[in-house]
């Protein structure tokens, strides 16, 4: 298009262009597209700096000098829109000098709709301006901190209260419970590394009585260390164990009464346990009548002998009579738990997919000959089975080099999306 051209675009269509622009996160100011596009010529300036909901997400850098500039232009070219606000700060700023510019959107707290700030910081210094502070219209907050600090006490945060907030993901950092802004809350994810433990009941206390609306719950197990959880209508769990945790897995469902529970997926389990919950006949204090999809997560398991304890699936875990989906995710044992499903899958009613992603490589032939062997099994039609992209290849290999067909139905998996979807 000539320049003649681009500079004889409708207004609308000038907005609309750089509404679609703002998509991306950028670091650096100038180069988004209502800086950009205000600088081309007077009439885009005027077009650009007059159209406030351009001004309305409001990205800066914690240690900038010019921070409380560039936040005040944006505070009132977007007029009375609300705002998103994204915060962030490099390893070497001070904790109080965080403070005090965190502090310039004290003020403007009431139009932000979304907040995410991203600290390397002791967060009890760092988060002080949000302590005694109403946010009556956020929406979405999310807070990470990268400063592995155990020892810190919880933050507290928005006192004054913060009724129309919906969800909430915090890392590193745990906010002092009660709160007074739990009744809205539909997402919760609240993540720790290391052995950090909860000294008290008080965050199942918080769930349990006032997140009634919860309906998506993502957590360290370290977390649950004094109380059970009652949520009626939550639907989506997932539950993060550390690699040094030797928590069982029965212990852990048994702390959830969640009757309304459709997907269920543990990081950091191991084959041992996860034969002995699917053995298991009963809790004694929790049921799961609805659930259909249970994911298993390891990260880099270690495990190279399988327990002598650790007895065969004999049959359909009674524990999950709905389940229809099931998936082992670099999971340790897998041609042992394979083996096991496909050996009673007479007893699986209702199991449609299985999917797999052994790790490393090392597993790859005993899992795809557990696969294999799996089609003479006597049993009702076996599941579809989604593997990672090296079993697929291997399991088409093995086609090639016998030219005979396995007979499964069988898709690719990417597990780089179900991973990233609870960082």
């Amino acid at each position: 298009m000539s320049s003649g051209g681009i500079l004889s675009l409708p207004n609308e269509l000038l907005i609309a262009i750089a509404t679609a622009g703002q998509g991306g996160s950028v670091a650096v100011q100038q180069l988004r597209p209502e800086w950009s596009l205000s600088q081309v010529c007077r009439r885009f300036r005027d077009i650009i700096v007059g159209a406030p909901v351009l001004w309305t997400l409001i990205e800066l850098d914690l240690h900038s000098d010019m921070l409380a500039d560039i936040a005040n232009l944006y505070f009132t070219r977007s007029q009375a829109c609300h705002l998103r606000t994204i915060l962030r700060e490099c390893k070497d700023t001070d904790d109080e000098l965080i403070a005090e510019r965190l502090s310039v959107i004290v003020p403007h707290i009431h139009r932000i709709r979304q907040l995410r700030i991203f600290l390397f910081a002791n967060p009890q210094i760092a988060l002080a301006p949000l302590r005694h502070v109403a946010a009556p219209n956020l929406e979405r907050l999310e807070i990470r901190n990268t400063l592995e600090a155990f020892e810190m006490n919880p933050v507290e945060i928005f006192s004054l209260g913060a009724p129309m907030l919906t969800f909430i993901c915090m890392k590193c950092i745990t906010p002092h419970f009660p709160v007074p802004w739990a009744a809205a809350l539909t997402h919760l994810k609240l993540h720790r590394d290391g052995e950090w433990r909860d000294s008290s009941s008080s965050l199942a206390a918080t769930i349990t009585t006032q997140c009634l609306c919860l309906a998506h719950l993502s957590l360290s197990v370290v977390y649950l260390e004094m109380g059970r959880l009652h949520l009626p209508f939550l639907e989506r769990l997932h539950i993060e164990i550390p690699e040094e945790d030797q928590h069982h897995l029965l212990a852990i469902f048994d702390l959830f009464d969640t009757p309304a529970l459709a997907e269920f997926t543990i990081s950091g389990t191991h084959a041992d346990q996860i034969l002995v919950l699917f053995n298991s006949t009963s809790l004694p204090h929790s049921s799961f009548p609805a659930l259909t999809s249970l994911t298993f997560v390891n990260g880099s398991c270690a495990c190279r002998v399988i327990p002598a304890d650790a007895h065969p699936i004999t049959s359909a875990p009674r524990l999950f009579p709905a389940l229809s989906s099931l998936s082992l995710i670099h999971q340790c044992f897998t041609p042992h738990l394979v083996t096991g499903i496909f050996a009673s899958a007479s007893t699986w009613p209702l199991l449609q997919t299985l999917t797999l992603c052994p790790p490393g490589h090392r597993s790859l032939d005993d899992v795809c000959e557990a696969l294999w062997n799996a089609r003479h099994a006597k049993a009702r039609t076996l599941p579809k089975v989604r593997l990672s992209a090296p079993l697929l290849a291997r399991i088409l290999s093995r086609e090639k080099e016998e030219e005979e067909k396995s007979g499964m139905d069988m898709e690719f998996f990417d597990p780089s999306q179900l991973i990233s979807a609870f960082r």
